[in-house]
């Protein structure tokens, strides 16, 4: 499942920081890149994103190393930042899984996705951590997703890349209340939350999500 949509990013701020109707928070407008025309090159791309308004651009994981400089360079020169990665292994090869060769295949994707964030200056990579399905219970789903998790830890702490959890219709982590349980118990400044407001529409209210993950949720889509 590959999700197209617009995105905002949310600064950290304390609860005081804006107690005015006149206050601006400080979000700002982007979209994912694939939503982009792939007729067209990376350097044109990035351009039409910044020209319709764009400030900022999540690129999805890039394996060959070439590309991703490519990108890195296009983004560049139309002075847009690349603010996150969406890893895109995460469906087809679930850190969830009782194969191991599923869980290596995601493993390495998301090493590849936190390296791709560290080349173009991202600070987060956004990550679907379980799927529960048939096969996959929601206990079994919890445990061996945070034990794959704390494994890539050592490699986000030393890029310093925030691995950003999503709560997105996979079944798994459907209340705020799990998922800040979820995330705190990692004890770990690189595992925070993307909070997906729409994606809890069905099942809860935005509003509730936020006031419940706090500092631990700061970008949203």
């Amino acid at each position: 499942m590959r999700r197209r949509g617009t995105f905002c990013r949310i600064a950290r701020v304390g609860r005081s920081a804006c107690v005015s109707a006149a206050c601006t928070l400080p979000i700002k407008k982007g979209l994912v890149f694939d939503m982009l025309p792939a007729k067209l090159t990376y350097a044109e791309r990035m351009r039409l994103a910044r020209d319709v308004g764009f400030e900022v651009v999540q690129a999805p994981t890039t394996p060959d190393e070439k590309a991703a400089e490519e990108i890195k360079k296009a983004a560049d020169a139309a002075n847009i930042r690349i603010d996150s990665v969406m890893n895109v292994d995460h469906w087809k090869y679930p850190l969830s899984s009782s194969d191991p060769a599923v869980v290596e295949k995601s493993l390495a994707g998301m090493r590849t996705s936190l390296h791709n964030a560290k080349l173009w200056g991202s600070d987060a990579v956004l990550l679907v951590p379980a799927v529960v399905n048939p096969q996959t219970s929601y206990r079994d789903a919890w445990s061996r997703s945070q034990t794959q998790i704390r494994k890539l830890l050592p490699l986000a702490e030393e890029l310093k890349i925030v691995i950003a959890i999503e709560e997105v219709w996979n079944k798994f982590l459907l209340s705020p209340l799990e998922m800040a349980k979820y995330i705190g118990e990692f004890q770990s400044p690189w595992i925070q939350a993307w909070f997906d407001v729409g994606n809890v529409m069905f099942y809860g209210y935005p509003q509730d999500w936020i006031r419940t993950l706090g500092r631990a949720s700061p970008r949203c889509t």
